[in-house]
């Protein structure tokens, strides 16, 4: 019996076929070498998303911020947040590779696996500093922070209540609301 393997792309390739359009008609990331699709963004989603959004930029001020859906650039993965946190520059001619982000916040309303497990994994494997996963259907919040040798070795959940990333503080019901 043969077994077969997908294959695996290289961030390089990912951009070829994006750039061919290929994948003009289709929602989805690289994560670890494979192409994935990506689950439809209901408006409650997409409204979340976009007030804390606003509500993330304000935050964090100047220097820094809010992209939302945007591509960020991975050794080994584009995965597309749904916010991201990163340093106010140029990115017309890339995205904002790991020391240029912040924060990544993913909601999850059908996610939670892919979220919790290899979106978290690939985030700390690449240093991002905090993570956020805002679960909407269990109305709870996941902070991920301090990656060491690509683990997080702080996870918090949160039903309420502020959550500190150096001296900022986070409402978790603005994220859930």
């Amino acid at each position: 019996m043969t077994t077969l393997l997908p294959h695996r792309w290289t961030v390089d390739d990912y951009h070829c076929i994006v750039a061919s359009g290929v994948l003009a008609d289709h929602r989805c990331e690289l994560i670890r070498g494979e192409i994935v699709d990506m689950a439809p963004e209901g408006p409650g989603h997409a409204h979340r998303c976009e007030t804390s959004a606003r509500y993330l930029e304000r935050l964090f001020s100047e220097g820094w911020w809010a992209r939302q859906g945007k591509p960020i650039t991975l050794s080994d993965s584009e995965p597309e947040p749904d916010i991201a946190i990163v340093r106010d520059r140029d990115y017309s001619q890339q995205h904002p590779y790991p020391e240029d982000v912040r924060l990544i916040v993913e909601y999850a309303y059908s996610t939670q696996a892919k979220d919790t497990g290899v979106k978290r994994d690939v985030y700390a494997e690449h240093g991002i500093p905090d993570y956020i996963v805002a679960d909407l259907k269990s109305s709870k919040v996941i902070h991920y922070s301090n990656p060491v040798n690509g683990v997080y070795t702080s996870e918090q959940t949160f039903y309420s209540g502020l959550i500190q990333i150096s001296q900022i503080q986070i409402d978790v019901q603005r994220l859930l609301s």
